[in-house]
C-alpha cells in the first residue's frame, strides 16, 4: 500500500499524526491534492475543509484555518491556526458567528472590519460544509 507520513499541527496543540493515503486541503486557487511519493513542494493552505484517508480506512473530513503545508520526500506537515473534527464543531456558535458576521459587513465601519467580517463569515461558512459533510 503507498502511504505517506501525515502530520497536521495548531498553533498550540497537535491534531492529526499518522499514515496516509492521500490528503486533499484547501489552498487560494482550489483543492490540492497529494498522495504517496508526491513531489517535493511548498503550498498555501486556505480556511476551508480538508479530506484526508488514513492507510485502510474511510476518507474523513476537517475544517482548517489558514496556514501551509510542506511536502517533502513523502512526508506531509501541514501547519494551520487552528483544525477541528466535525464532532468538535458547535453549530449554534457557528450560525451565531455567521450572523455576527454578515451583521458586521453591513455596518461598513471600515475596510478593515469588513475583512475580518469576511473571514469569520468565510470561516462559518466553512466548518458548516465539514460539519455537513461528515454526516453524510
Amino acid at each position: 500500500m503507498n502511504t505517506f507520513s501525515l502530520r497536521i499541527y495548531e498553533a498550540d496543540d497537535t491534531f492529526l499524526i499518522g499514515e496516509a493515503e492521500m490528503v486533499i486541503v484547501p489552498t487560494p486557487d482550489g483543492e490540492y491534492g497529494v498522495m504517496a511519493h508526491h513531489e517535493n513542494m511548498v503550498v498555501s493552505v486556505a480556511p476551508g475543509e480538508l479530506k484526508y484517508r488514513l492507510a485502510g480506512q474511510e476518507l474523513k473530513y476537517a475544517f482548517v484555518a489558514s496556514g501551509m503545508m510542506r511536502i517533502e520526500d513523502n512526508d506531509v506537515l501541514i501547519l494551520t491556526e487552528a483544525a477541528e473534527h466535525p464532532e468538535e464543531i458547535d453549530m449554534v456558535r457557528v450560525r451565531r458567528k455567521e450572523a455576527e458576521a454578515k451583521e458586521a459587513m453591513l455596518q461598513k465601519k471600515s475596510i478593515k472590519d469588513y475583512y475580518l467580517a469576511q473571514a469569520t463569515l468565510i470561516r462559518s461558512i466553512n466548518r458548516m460544509r465539514v460539519k455537513n459533510d461528515a454526516g453524510r
